[in-house]
């Protein structure tokens, strides 16, 4: 374990396959926590990072998930094609930003228990990874075409305020529902853009304390 201004990370060796990636996960680590301080108050965080592929995206080799204020998961797998290179030089910091941002998020304002508030919540971390990365657009925030972003979101809008969603449904998608896959992604990332477009003087690292509704209005 390693620990940064009070945030440790614990990398799990038990498989053994992450043993030679361990010092290189550390460094990212460090600096991504450097970069992130710099721009919203974080602290008193565990995060974790395992060998578990089958909790990875598919395209990426690696996948994350905030647990709760405290607890971030970051999930690997080290057979994935070029993974050095690939997983853990491009992708780990855009994934450790991502879900500190919702850490910070969910430190003040939650991270949402209605549709609206994951929307915001998942478009808001995206964004506020490209403005620390600059880094071209996570395919899951440009899933849909036009057409699918204004249908879709007349039907996200019908459910704003429901607190029972499918969260699956609507972030990994649906055939059977008509839900493409990662269509949260791509309405929440647009709900921050026209947010954004309409002020230009704010940042996304100024607004992970702004409810959801705020947003829309």
């Amino acid at each position: 374990m390693i620990t940064k201004n009070n945030i440790n990370l614990h990398i799990l060796k038990a498989s053994g396959r992450l043993d030679p990636y361990a010092k290189d996960i550390e460094k990212i680590f460090s600096y991504v926590i450097k970069e992130v301080s710099e721009k919203i108050k974080i602290s008193n965080i565990d995060i974790i990072v395992h060998d578990n592929p089958r909790f990875t995206i598919p395209e990426l080799g690696i996948g994350g998930h905030t647990h709760s204020p405290d607890f971030v998961v970051i999930s690997l797998d080290p057979k994935f094609p070029n993974f050095s290179e690939k997983t853990i030089g491009k992708e780990l910091d855009r994934t450790l930003h991502h879900e500190l941002n919702h850490v910070a998020r969910w430190k003040t304002v939650g991270y949402g228990t209605t549709l609206l508030g994951a929307l915001i919540s998942e478009g808001l971390a995206d964004h506020f990874e490209r403005e620390i990365t600059n880094k071209n657009l996570n395919p899951w925030s440009v899933a849909l075409d036009r057409s699918q972003i204004k249908q879709m979101m007349k039907r996200a809008e019908k459910e704003y305020n429901n607190k029972n969603y499918n969260h699956n449904e609507w972030f990994f998608g649906s055939k059977e529902k008509g839900i493409p896959r990662w269509t949260g992604y791509t309405l929440g990332y647009n709900l921050v853009a026209e947010y954004l477009e309409k002020n230009p003087s704010k940042k996304p690292s100024q607004l992970h304390n702004l409810k959801a509704e705020k947003f829309i209005k």
